[in-house]
């Protein structure tokens, strides 16, 4: 089995701990202009359940909280998102033909009802959303 070596003479780092890909602005209009043109993530998902293609996006801050609120247990002091399945599935998914939210609050029991394809979806847009344990922990190591 062959090895190679790596020449870690040539890697370097920025001084602000961020490689290359980071942009630095050194106009304020620039940077929130930057910000503010960036799309949040999406992806389609092929639900074959329901013989569609249904687009998740990464969740706003009114649908973060209200994922958060439901998910939360006050007497453990756990957050299980398991329990707010049908509600990220609400606020994050979208018709991909007319990018409109698709479920809305009536719809929560059906999600339920329906484990295979909400799980499927809820966790697309928990990923996309960085919202997933591995994210956490990803944080907390930066």
């Amino acid at each position: 089995m062959e090895t190679a070596e790596l020449d870690t003479a040539q890697e370097k780092g920025s001084p602000n701990g961020h490689d290359d890909t980071w942009q630095s602005f050194d106009d304020d209009d620039a940077l929130l202009q930057h910000i503010i043109s960036s799309e949040p993530s999406e992806e389609l998902v092929d639900v074959a359940e329901w013989n569609v293609k249904l687009l998740c996006r990464t969740l706003d801050a009114a649908g973060r909280i209200a994922v958060e609120a439901k998910s939360y247990d006050k007497e453990t002091k756990t957050t299980d998102y398991r329990r707010a399945f049908d509600t990220v599935v609400i606020h994050g998914c979208y018709n991909p033909q007319t990018a409109k939210p698709f479920f809305k609050e009536k719809h929560s029991s059906f999600l339920l009802a329906h484990g295979g394809p909400t799980v499927r979806l809820a966790m697309t847009i928990l990923r996309i959303s960085r919202m997933l344990p591995e994210d956490a922990n990803r944080a907390k190591k930066n």
